[in-house]
């Protein structure tokens, strides 16, 4: 079960949504709860491939998500909220309402000093005892985006690291990558229409493509043409 759930939470079509340190609003569920008081809106997610499902919606400081394949449904409720100056705290519990053996409480932090670097951390305790921490770097910022988390299991004393980085060629398009120690990979591709971000992605480990979608009240950049942008100050 708990490597499942490992499993289950790593892996996702936006790139943000797979470091701890870039979390902000809806992809913030099963991500870092952190990023929930990151640039408080209201928008939803969708991710998808052939073997699971996983869905999240924030409001305001508060997010709620669900992830659910052939032998698992569980879900996650939490709240972020951001300090004066650089960090935000967020807290979420995970659970399961079937046979109720999933119950953990996970801690998350992101400081975002400036534009160029933002560091993340998230523990987990309850039924597994986990951590992640990591950081994310912007050396040319409106140009690139490089990840990387550090992954700690502490029931069966697992270490593993993740990397990746982010490509914006041109505004409201982005191409990603992200690798784990082993150099199991996926590589995808990102859209964004103003109020709906499209991503997709292809797995070597699973050899299958996902996808999913962001619907949001918030403007992010886009592709199209546009008057008076305003995405915000933070470090996304």
């Amino acid at each position: 079960m708990l490597l499942l759930l490992i499993l289950l939470i790593s892996v996702n079509p936006f790139y943000e949504a797979n470091f701890t340190s870039l979390a902000m609003r809806s992809i913030s569920v099963f991500s870092n709860p952190g990023g929930l008081g990151i640039l408080p809106g209201a928008e939803c997610f969708f991710a998808y491939d052939p073997d699971r499902l996983v869905t999240g919606a924030s409001l305001a400081n508060l997010g709620i998500g669900m992830t659910k394949d052939d032998s698992i449904t569980y879900y996650e409720v939490g709240l972020g909220y951001k300090l004066p100056g650089a960090f935000s705290l967020g807290y979420a519990h995970q659970f399961d309402v079937k046979d109720f053996d999933i119950s953990n409480h996970i801690f998350g932090l992101i400081c975002s000093p400036n534009r160029y670097i933002s560091i993340g951390y998230k523990t987990t305790i309850g039924e597994k005892n986990h951590m992640f921490g990591g950081m994310s770097i912007k050396p040319l910022q409106e140009y690139i985006t490089v990840s990387v988390d550090l992954e700690y299991e502490g029931n069966d004393s697992i270490f593993t690291y993740y990397y990746g980085a982010m490509l914006r060629p041109i505004q409201g398009l982005t191409i990603h990558f992200r690798a784990d120690e082993d150099f199991n990979w996926h590589a995808g591709i990102g859209l964004s229409l103003e109020k709906i971000k499209l991503a997709g992605a292809y797995s070597k480990a699973d050899k299958k493509f996902s996808g999913g979608i962001i619907l949001s009240a918030q403007s992010y950049e886009t592709l199209l043409p546009k008057s008076g942008d305003n995405y915000g100050d933070a470090f996304y």
